[in-house]
């Protein structure tokens, strides 16, 4: 098993980059959170790497921010996020930004580049974990790796297995909603495909989530430090970003 990364190297874990935006200036509760994988590793130093250029990938700069910290550049007893976090920053109307590495076991084998960098377009199935019991507005939530998926299609039918084994089944919560099974409309957003309550009060949500595309292969007269705004023509494979890299979309086209 290679650990240095070298090219088509296949490991033992994967390196999710994973950032949550917590929309304080919307919702004071904290409960209002969109989180996103931007990338995938197959080793951790290069994750770490990823991971505190995770906010210049997506387009910010220091000044979008009236606070900017990243860990490995704090002092450990000044350091007040967290042992996960890796990168934190507050926007001045309030979201705050919170970057992490999420490790999960390599199941399909997928292989990292030269960089250590699982390529392709990937889609995420993630499970959000909200106990209103210990926090009723539910601000005190975790979302976390299920699984990762090159096809949109493999991502959709793993998601409606995540909480169900040869023990656990559907009629185990006081509450089972599947998405394409729903009758009228589907109140937990486009991406949430099942929505659970177990008999002790906790909730879950499992979600398919494209991975967000990279600024790095997209060039556009707004690259220049600040945020695309070319709007992605690819929607109907699951762009849903700003800054698109998929091949023949308009979006991703240098704009003379």
């Amino acid at each position: 098993m290679a650990a240095d990364g070298t090219n088509g190297s296949t490991e033992e874990y994967l390196y999710h980059i994973k950032r949550t935006i917590t929309d304080f200036a919307e919702d004071k509760s904290g409960a209002t959170r969109i989180t996103d994988i931007l990338g995938t590793f197959t080793f951790l130093a290069a994750a770490k790497a990823a991971a505190r250029g995770a906010l210049a990938s997506e387009g910010y700069i220091a000044d979008d921010f009236e606070i900017l910290e990243l860990k490995d550049e704090t002092n450990a007893e000044e350091w007040k996020h967290g042992d996960g976090c890796l990168v934190y920053a507050k926007a001045p109307r309030g979201q705050e930004f919170d970057v992490r590495i999420d490790t999960k076991p390599n199941v399909l084998n997928l292989k990292g580049n030269a960089d250590g960098e699982v390529e392709g377009h990937l889609h995420y199935v993630l499970q959000t974990i909200i106990d209103y019991n210990n926090d009723r507005i539910g601000g005190l939530q975790n979302t976390e790796v299920e699984g990762t998926y090159l096809t949109r299609k493999e991502a959709y039918a793993a998601a409606y297995t995540v909480l169900l084994d040869e023990e656990v089944t559907k009629e185990s919560f006081a509450e089972y909603d599947e998405k394409e099974e729903f009758e009228g409309e589907w109140p937990y957003g486009d991406e949430v495909l099942v929505r659970a309550v177990s008999q002790t009060g906790e909730n879950f949500y499992v979600a398919v989530k494209a991975q967000p595309h990279s600024h790095k292969e997209h060039a556009c007269s707004h690259h220049e430090g600040k945020k695309c705004e070319c709007p992605c023509t690819k929607s109907d494979e699951g762009c849903k970003s700003k800054a698109c890299k998929h091949e023949g979309c308009e979006a991703n086209k240098t704009v003379q």
